[in-house]
C-alpha cells in the first residue's frame, strides 16, 4: 500500500495530506516500507497535514517581525463574540450558534478569496446583511492589531510565496484532497511558478467485486459489519479494515457499541483492549470526559453554587481527594436524603461536620474547606495565564486527577486538558483580564469545543466517518448506510452568505447538483481503496423505510443479499447451560450479632423473611434516588424532633390542657425553631420557602397534637425519645419510644409517631399490622395498658391504637399476649435463618429486592 511514498519523499519531498489522520498513517506506513527494506534506522518523513505545514512554512519566512500574529481557534471565537455583541447589544446571551455559522461563513470566503464587497453586495435578506456588518467589523478587528486567524493562513501563506519570503523545497506531493479549494489551487500554482514541482499522489483504484447487503435496522447492519472485520483479521492477521459509518459524529457511542459486539463480543467483560480493538475516528468533546467533567464542575463550584447532583458526582468520583471511595460514598448515601438545593462549599462542610468518623471522608472535607479558602481569595479580575496556573493549583490541591496511575488513554487526556490550560493562557492575546466568572465560563466554552480521541496501537478496526478514510487504503472495507437518505448526504450550504454568491463561484453544496457530484465522488473513492469491498444499508431507518442510494447503480455488478445478523451477544448465552440449584443454608442468629433496624426486624421477618435476612440481619441499604423538596423522611424528622422538644419537659396531661394563648404559641415557637434551624442554616433561597411554608404546616398540627392530648384520660409523660432493648435468645434488637406515657394506676401507654399514609396498628380481624409496638411493649418491664400509632398527615393528627381507651380493657390482656407468642414465633424463625419469599406480599412490596429475589418469576412460575 501507498507505494508512492518513497518516491513522493525522494529529494527532500514533502507530502501533504488533506488531514492529520492520513498523516499519521503515511508515517506509519514509510515506517514499515523501511522496516521491510531492512533498513534500521532513517530519517523522519517529511509529511504534515495542510494546517500543520501551511503554519510551519509561514513561521520560517522571511522578515518574522513584520507578520501579523498568528491566533488560533479559541481567540478567534471571543473576537466574533466581540463583534456580534456590538452588533446585537449585551441582551443576546448565546452566541455560540452564530460564531460557528460566522467562522464556517468566513472560512469559505477565504478559501474563495472572496472580499467583503462580494458580501455585502450579493446580502439578500437581514442574516446576511447582518453578518456582512459583523464581518467587516473582525476584519478591521484583525487589521488594526495585525491579527492573522486560522481561515487567514492559507491567504497569508500565498502572500509570503509570491513574496518570494518562503525557501521552498523541490517537490511537494498532496494526497487526499476530495474536494480542492481554489486558495490550495493559488498556492499550488504559485509554488509551480517559483519552481517547485507539485504532484498529486495517485488515488488507490482497486478494482473490487461489490456486493450490497441489506438488513432490517441499522444496529443489525453495524453488528454485521463488526462481525466480518472480524473474520477477515482471523483469516490473515494484519489485515486493515475499516468501517465507514456515515453520521459517525452524531451517533458515535450506538454505533461504536454495535461495532463492538460484532469485533469482539463480551467486550464488556474483557480486558481494556477489546475496547479498544475498535478504534473510532471521531472523538468526544473534552468535556464529556468523566475526569475533564469533575473538573469542570469542581472548579465551577469555586464561582457558583452547584446541584446535589453535582455534588453527588464529586463525593463518588476517584480523580477528587485521596484513598478509597468508600468513605466518601457513605457520605454520598447521606447526601442523597437531604433535599436538592443550591450548595456552596461551606454549606457542604457545615452539613458534615462532626459527624465524620472515616479518614477518606475527612481527608475530602478538608480539602473542601481548604478549596472554600481558595474560593474567597479569588482575585477580582487576572489575566489568562495567572487563571490558568490558578485553576491548575486547585486541582492539584483537591487531588485531581486521583492518586492511582494513569493508563495511556488517562495520561493522554490528562496532557491535553494541560495543552487547554495553555491554550486558555493565550486568550490574553485579546482578553488582557477576566473575571472570575468570565475565566470559568470561557475554560467551560473551550473544553466542550476541543474534541480529543486518545491514539491507540491496540486497534485492529477503524470506525469513521467517508470524510476521515480520504486518501486511505485498506486491505478491507465495509461501508453502511448506503440508502437514499444518506446518499447523497443533505448538503449545507451558508446561510450567512447569498445563495448566487455561492452558486456564482461554486461553493460547496451551493446546489444539489453539486453536493449529489461530491457524494459520488467520495462514494468512488471509497469502493476504489480497497482490494475486498462490503455496502449494506437498512431497510428501515428511525421507522422509515428506506431504498438503495441511487449512487450504487453504475457500481453494482451482483445482486442484493439479505445479511446475517450475529445478534447481541448476551442474548446468546441463555439457554447455554444448565441451572444448579445449591443447597446452601442461612446461618442461625449467634450470640452477640448485630441485627440492624430495630423492630423493624420483627416487621419484616413477619412479612417478608428474606428482607429481614437482607435488611436487618446483613444491614443492607437501598441506594435512593436525590430527594426533591423536603423528602418523606426529613418530614419525620421534623414532627419526631419538634414533638420531642414540645414534650422535653414531660409535662402531665393537665399541665398541657393549661397551655394556652401566648405561651402555647411560645412552645410551639421554640419547638419548631428546634426543629427546623439544623436545615435552616444550610439552605438556600428555594428550600427555604419550602421549609417556611412547612413549618406553618408543622404548627398548626402541634396545636392539634396539644388539643388532642388535652382530652385524654389523666397522664403524665414519662419518657420521650428512650432508648431500650429487646431480647429473645440471640435476637438482641436496640429500640427507641417516641414518647412513654404513665396513667394513675401505675401502667402505660407507648406512643410511636407515623408521618406519611395513615397506618392502622390492627386489622379488621384484631391481628396486628404494625408490630413496632408490641415489640416496645414486649421489651418494658412496666404494664402496658395502651398502644397508640399517631399518625400526622399533611393536614390532620388521627390516633389509631389498641388496649385502654381504645379497645375492650378486658380483651386487651389476651390481645397483647397474643402478638407476643407471635413476635416470639417470629423471633425463633429469624435465629433459624428463615428466608422464605412471601409470594403473596404484591410486586410494590417485592420491588426492592426483586432483582435478588426473582419474585415476578417466582409468581409466574406459581399461576
Amino acid at each position: 500500500m501507498y507505494d508512492w511514498i518513497i518516491d513522493a519523499l525522494q529529494e527532500s519531498g514533502v507530502i501533504v495530506t488533506a488531514n492529520r489522520r492520513l498523516a499519521r498513517v503515511l508515517k506509519a506506513d514509510y515506517g514499515l516500507q523501511q522496516k521491510n527494506t531492512g533498513s534500521k534506522a532513517w530519517v523522519s518523513p517529511d509529511i504534515h497535514s495542510w494546517q500543520d505545514w501551511a503554519r510551519t512554512l509561514s513561521s520560517h519566512a522571511n522578515g518574522q517581525a513584520s507578520l501579523p500574529t498568528r491566533i488560533n481557534s479559541h481567540q478567534s471565537q471571543w473576537l466574533w463574540e466581540k463583534c456580534w455583541r456590538q452588533e446585537l447589544g449585551e441582551q443576546n446571551a448565546n452566541y455560540n450558534n452564530l460564531v460557528r455559522q460566522s467562522r464556517d461563513a468566513w472560512q469559505r470566503l477565504a478559501d474563495w478569496q472572496l472580499g467583503l464587497s462580494h458580501l455585502t453586495r450579493s446580502a439578500q435578506n437581514d442574516s446576511q446583511r447582518t453578518f456582512a456588518a459583523v464581518a467587516a467589523r473582525y476584519e478591521s478587528l484583525l487589521k488594526r492589531r495585525q491579527l492573522v486567524d486560522d481561515a487567514g493562513m492559507a491567504g497569508l501563506l500565498l502572500a509570503l510565496i509570491n513574496d518570494e519570503r518562503i525557501e521552498l523545497q523541490r517537490r511537494y506531493t498532496f494526497a487526499g484532497f476530495d474536494r480542492q479549494r481554489p486558495i490550495a489551487t493559488r498556492i499550488q500554482n504559485a509554488m509551480a511558478s517559483a519552481g517547485a514541482t507539485i504532484c498529486h499522489a495517485p488515488a488507490a483504484a482497486f478494482d473490487s467485486s461489490l456486493q450490497l447487503q441489506v438488513f432490517e435496522n441499522s444496529d443489525a447492519e453495524y453488528r454485521a459489519a463488526g462481525a466480518w472485520a472480524r473474520r477477515r483479521i482471523e483469516e490473515n492477521p494484519g489485515t486493515r479494515v475499516a468501517i465507514i459509518a456515515n453520521r459517525l459524529e452524531a451517533n458515535t457511542d450506538n454505533i461504536a457499541r454495535c461495532v463492538r459486539e460484532g469485533v469482539a463480543p463480551g467486550w464488556q467483560h474483557g480486558s481494556r483492549t477489546l475496547f479498544e480493538a475498535v478504534n473510532v475516528s471521531y472523538g468526544r468533546r473534552l468535556s464529556d470526559y468523566p475526569a475533564i467533567c469533575i473538573a469542570l464542575i469542581l472548579l465551577r463550584w469555586l464561582v457558583t453554587t452547584i446541584s446535589s447532583r453535582d455534588v453527588s458526582l464529586l463525593l463518588r468520583s476517584p480523580l477528587l481527594g485521596q484513598g478509597d471511595v468508600a468513605g466518601r460514598s457513605r457520605l454520598e448515601l447521606s447526601l442523597r436524603k437531604l433535599p436538592d438545593r443550591a450548595w456552596l462549599p461551606s454549606m457542604l462542610t457545615s452539613e458534615f461536620r462532626g459527624g465524620i468518623d472515616d479518614l477518606q471522608a475527612s481527608d475530602w472535607l478538608q480539602r473542601l474547606a481548604a478549596f472554600t479558602k481558595r474560593r474567597h481569595e479569588l482575585p477580582k479580575s487576572a489575566s489568562p495565564a495567572q487563571w490558568a496556573l490558578l485553576l491548575d493549583e486547585i486541582l492539584t490541591e483537591f487531588g485531581w486527577p486521583g492518586d492511582t496511575s494513569l493508563d495511556s488513554d488517562e495520561f493522554q487526556l490528562v496532557n491535553r486538558w494541560r495543552e487547554l490550560l495553555n491554550e486558555f493562557a493565550r486568550l490574553a492575546l485579546v482578553i488582557p483580564d477576566m473575571s472570575p466568572r468570565l475565566a470559568l465560563a470561557r475554560l467551560e466554552l473551550m473544553a466542550g469545543d476541543t474534541i480529543f480521541q486518545p491514539e491507540s496501537d491496540a486497534a485492529l478496526v477503524h470506525l469513521m466517518g467517508p470524510l476521515e478514510a480520504s486518501g486511505a487504503e485498506f486491505d478491507a472495507l465495509w461501508i453502511t448506510g448506503l440508502n437514499s437518505s444518506n446518499w447523497p448526504p443533505a448538503g449545507a450550504p451558508s446561510v450567512l452568505i447569498s445563495r448566487r454568491l455561492q452558486q456564482e463561484y461554486e461553493m460547496p453544496d451551493s446546489s444539489p447538483a453539486d453536493t449529489a457530484g461530491y457524494a459520488d465522488r467520495v462514494l468512488s473513492r471509497l469502493l476504489g481503496s480497497a482490494r475486498c469491498v462490503q455496502c449494506s444499508f437498512a431497510i428501515s431507518d428511525e421507522d422509515i423505510e428506506q431504498t438503495a442510494s441511487d449512487l450504487l447503480s453504475e457500481h453494482l455488478r451482483n445482486s442484493v443479499v439479505t445479511g446475517n445478523d450475529p445478534g447481541w451477544y448476551a442474548a446468546r448465552l441463555i439457554h447455554t447451560t444448565q441451572t444448579h440449584v445449591v443447597d446452601d443454608t442461612v446461618p442461625p442468629v449467634r450470640a452477640g450479632e448485630l441485627i440492624s433496624g430495630g423492630a423493624s426486624a420483627i416487621q419484616n421477618q413477619c412479612r417478608d423473611p428474606v428482607s429481614a435476612f437482607v435488611f436487618n440481619r446483613m444491614s443492607a441499604k437501598p441506594i435512593y434516588p436525590q430527594a426533591v423538596g423536603i423528602p418523606a423522611p426529613m418530614r419525620g424528622n421534623l414532627i419526631h424532633n419538634a414533638l420531642y422538644r414540645l414534650y422535653v419537659e414531660l409535662p402531665s396531661s393537665a399541665d398541657i390542657a393549661a397551655w394556652q394563648g401566648e405561651e402555647l404559641e411560645t412552645r410551639i415557637d421554640e419547638a419548631l425553631h428546634y426543629a427546623f434551624v439544623r436545615h435552616n442554616k444550610n439552605a438556600d433561597t428555594v428550600l427555604q420557602q419550602l421549609l417556611a411554608l412547612e413549618r406553618v404546616r408543622l404548627g398548626r398540627l402541634l396545636q392539634q397534637f396539644v388539643a388532642i392530648d388535652s382530652t385524654r384520660d389523666t397522664f403524665t409523660i414519662d419518657s420521650v425519645e428512650s432508648d431500650n432493648e429487646f431480647v429473645n435468645g440471640h435476637v438482641r434488637l436496640t429500640l427507641r419510644s417516641d414518647r412513654v406515657d404513665r396513667f394513675d394506676d401505675g401502667s402505660c401507654a407507648i406512643l410511636d409517631y407515623k408521618s406519611g399514609t395513615k397506618k392502622r396498628l390492627l386489622n379488621r380481624e384484631g391481628e396486628p399490622q404494625e408490630y413496632q409496638l408490641f415489640i416496645y411493649a414486649a421489651a418494658t418491664s412496666i404494664p402496658v395498658s395502651a398502644l397508640l400509632l399517631v399518625n400526622v398527615d399533611s393536614r390532620e393528627i388521627n390516633l389509631d391504637g389498641a388496649g385502654r381507651g381504645f379497645t375492650s380493657i378486658e380483651e386487651w390482656p389476651g390481645v397483647l399476649q397474643h402478638v407476643k407468642e407471635q413476635i416470639a414465633k417470629a423471633c425463633e424463625m429469624l435465629s433459624a435463618g428463615d428466608v422464605r419469599i412471601n409470594i403473596q406480599q404484591g410486586v410494590q412490596g417485592a420491588r426492592p429486592l426483586n432483582v435478588l429475589t426473582r419474585y415476578t418469576e417466582l409468581r409466574r412460575d406459581l399461576r
